[in-house]
């Protein structure tokens, strides 16, 4: 079966630099690595969205309804693999516009 490979398909074969953004459309966008993370179990308050918040440049940013593939894997990059894994987050002011979790 062709292009078929043991390795995983779903992360980049390369990341991209810091000067650059996951689209280069968010150019505004900042960069960053996130230090701390705090995950909404409920939205609060009541009736805004739920929010995964990350550390990032000295203040915290949010991202809106994140998915469980997300919080998952944020959550194993500061739980149990933060000697390995950092979360790199590209934000505009308050808000997430994306993030990457990777090697250090």
């Amino acid at each position: 079966m062709e292009g078929s490979s043991s390795e995983s398909t779903t992360a980049p074969k390369e990341l991209p630099s810091s000067a650059e953004s996951p689209k280069s459309s968010e150019a505004a966008a900042n960069i960053g690595v996130a230090i701390r993370y705090w995950l909404e179990l409920e939205p609060y308050p009541p009736g805004s969205a739920r929010s995964l918040w990350l550390f990032v440049d000295d203040d915290w940013r949010h991202l809106d309804n994140p998915n469980v593939s997300t919080q998952v894997s944020v959550q194993e990059a500061f739980c149990e693999c933060s000697q390995r894994l950092e979360v790199l987050v590209w934000y505009s002011g308050d808000a997430i516009k994306g993030l990457v979790v990777k090697t250090k």
